[in-house]
């Protein structure tokens, strides 16, 4: 896989499995890597995990990634402190709680596309100037299988993965003649606190039948579609939703 020595990484919600995962890969293939998360604690914790024992270069980044001001600020400072940022991964999200149509009010539909939807665009926004300025950038959303599986619960998560990946394909064409890539990647169940939380380990262990790999995959086995998707022999991928789980039947994704 291709060495992103040189290059800095923007990785949002960073201090979750997930996000922390991608942020110890990419830092150790060189890149100095912005750690984000609207907690604090979480975003230093990773940070200190990758400085350890020289693993990679981090520092954090504080903020909500739904401001968009706010964003546009840490991310300004950060291109001061670090040069033009030229990855940027948007993992940053939240569980819907599977909650059927009768159980989501207006607070919560706002908030799952505030974090999910506004949270990408925010940060593209923030950090495609100095991409194009480059002349060269890779841009990954988090999407979920949801988007496309017509799940019986859980409409307002899936409807704004499914808008993700909208904002992919079109931004994918938009950015092309700048040599930006733009795609998307489907995790699946994986156990992730988040993810633990909502299921518990019975329920983590009733979805893994539900898979061909009769198995869920580790956090390292996702990241390692991001890095694809980073690497210079995928110069040309662009557009693209990486599902990196195959369910037995295709409504229990």
């Amino acid at each position: 896989m291709s060495d992103l020595g040189g290059q800095i990484a923007l990785i949002t919600g960073a201090g979750g499995t997930l996000g922390s995962s991608h942020a110890r890969a990419i830092a150790a293939k060189g890149a100095h890597v912005i750690v984000h998360d609207i907690d604090e604690g979480a975003a230093q914790s990773v940070v200190e995990n990758i400085l350890e024992g020289a693993q990679g270069s981090a520092s954090p980044m504080v903020c909500d990634i739904t401001n968009g001001s706010a964003v546009k600020a840490e991310v300004s400072k950060a291109v001061n402190d670090h040069g033009e940022i030229t990855i940027l991964i948007n993992n940053a999200g939240i569980t819907g709680n599977n909650a059927l149509l009768k159980d989501i009010d207006e607070a919560f539909f706002d908030r799952m596309f505030d974090i999910h939807v506004k949270g990408a665009f925010f940060a593209i926004q923030s950090v495609i100037g100095g991409m194009k300025s480059v002349g060269r950038g890779r841009i990954v959303n988090t999407i979920s299988g949801r988007a496309h599986s017509g799940a019986v619960s859980g409409s307002h998560y899936n409807g704004a993965k499914g808008a993700i990946v909208g904002l992919t394909r079109a931004l994918a064409t938009e950015f092309a003649p700048f040599g930006i890539t733009v795609n998307a990647i489907a995790p699946g169940v994986t156990p992730s606190g988040m993810t633990r939380a909502r299921l518990g380990e019975d329920g983590l262990a009733a979805r893994a039948k539900q898979l061909v790999s009769d198995r869920l995959p580790t956090p390292e086995e996702i990241t390692s579609g991001v890095m694809f998707f980073l690497a210079e022999e995928a110069a040309i991928v662009t557009g693209r939703v990486l599902n990196m789980q195959q369910p037995r039947k295709a409504e229990v994704v």
